[in-house]
């Protein structure tokens, strides 16, 4: 007898821990994408400023009506290029992309020494005949608070306003800032490294919420999950009459067989089947609606329209016979029958459940029940027989269903 997989082997099965590094991943990415732009646009400010800085330098009378102007300028520029350009090189090196953390780090701090340095020459060269170009200054220094909020997290926003805050006050000092202006510049500074904190928090809520509706596709359909999220109202429309194949499965046996497992291991046995069961229904275009321990109940065509809802429903009926060995010891019956169900989210406002209520619902369910009587592994009703497009069935000529008086004709797949 084939054994299942061991049980320890749960892919399909939600951690808190998965789905938080799930979160972790996605925010690492996006930081690495927007710090790699910021890189790229730092890089050729820099490149650009060096080329100034080392025409002003040869050319100081024409462009700032100078005599001179000392070579610290250009040289300061192209290492700051220089620098910029090796952390853009390495953003793109897979060594760069593992060590994100750090350079996250490191580049803030490169950043406000760069920028600290950059105020120094700008006063020593422009500072006594041009003052206003403190607002130059002044810009940079929001900028600078400005990029903390691409890393996504608030405590890189703080460090990059108290880095701005710092260089401002040093241009202020050395400019001879008028202080009521200097406290206004400096509210402005931090009101707008606040709000780099405010929009990190808002990505992480999002990326959070994505996370969330990935977690609950898990145990809704996908379709409730978005209305949820993006139209919760929809959740509350009636439910609509559809015609729908249903689907209905057991494993034979499974009370004795889980009289040798521990409870632990019956649920590792229970995820993982039902796990393989759910991922092949949504191959096939169905819902699942709900498992009763080792059985469950599938829909094809709600509460998403398919056309072929029989042809998919059988697809997803003869996958798990044909695959069932590969995660499960035991033998499994499967039911089909295709009729009209009421579906929609029934309950109270406090706890709502989508479902598929209708005779179809009931005679499925006897149909599967009667695999185990008739010693056949599928059962498929007239009614789902008459809509498949290929059909490669044998009849097993009409059989009595229990709570219906008329018998119903019932068919397996062909030897």
């Amino acid at each position: 007898m084939p054994s299942s997989r061991p049980f320890s082997q749960l892919s399909d099965h939600p951690s808190s821990s998965s789905i938080q590094r799930a979160v972790t991943r996605v925010l690492e990415r996006e930081a690495l994408r927007n710090e790699r732009w910021v890189a790229y646009v730092r890089a050729a400010m820099l490149v650009v400023s060096a080329c100034l800085d080392t025409l002003v330098f040869f050319f100081p009378q024409t462009l700032l009506r100078q005599d001179s102007v000392p070579p610290t300028v250009a040289l300061i520029s192209w290492v700051g290029s220089i620098g910029a350009l090796t952390i853009a090189g390495l953003l793109n090196h897979r060594s760069g992309v593992r060590h994100l953390a750090r350079l996250q780090t490191v580049i803030p701090l490169f950043d406000g020494v760069l920028l600290g340095i950059f105020i120094a020459n700008i006063w020593s060269v422009l500072g006594q005949t041009q003052p206003q170009i403190i607002i130059n200054v002044t810009a940079f220094c929001c900028l600078l608070a400005l990029t903390g909020a691409i890393r996504f997290r608030r405590g890189a926003s703080a460090t990059t306003t108290v880095l701005a805050l710092a260089d401002f006050g040093y241009a202020a000092a050395l400019f001879g800032l008028n202080p009521a202006i200097a406290v206004f510049a400096g509210t402005t500074i931090t009101a707008i490294g606040a709000l780099g904190m405010l929009i990190s928090g808002l990505v992480r809520r999002q990326v959070k919420n994505e996370a969330g509706r990935a977690l609950m596709t898990r145990f809704l359909p996908e379709q409730l999950v978005d209305a949820a999220f993006d139209t919760p109202l929809a959740l509350l429309q009636q439910p609509r009459s559809c015609e729908v194949t249903v689907l209905f499965c057991d494993l034979r046996g499974f009370t004795q067989y889980s009289e040798k497992l521990s409870p632990a291991e019956v649920l590792g046995f229970l995820s993982q089947f039902q796990g393989y069961l759910s991922s092949t229904v949504e191959q096939h275009g169905g819902t699942v609606i709900s498992f009763m321990g080792d059985g469950m109940m599938a829909v094809f065509g709600a509460p998403q329209s398919l056309p072929d809802h029989a042809d998919q429903a059988l697809k997803a009926a003869q996958a798990m016979l044909h695959s069932i060995h590969q995660v499960c010891p035991l033998a499994m019956g499967v039911g089909l029958h295709t009729g009209l169900v009421v579906a929609g989210c029934l309950g109270t406002e406090g706890h709502l459940e989508f479902s598929v209520i209708g005779d179809t619902v009931n005679v499925a369910s006897r149909i599967e029940s009667l695999t185990k009587q008739m010693g056949q592994p599928l059962l498929i009703s007239a009614t789902t027989q008459q809509q498949l497009t290929k059909p490669t069935l044998r009849s097993l000529g009409p059989q009595s269903i229990r709570g219906r008086s008329a018998q119903l004709e019932l068919y397996t797949l062909a030897e």
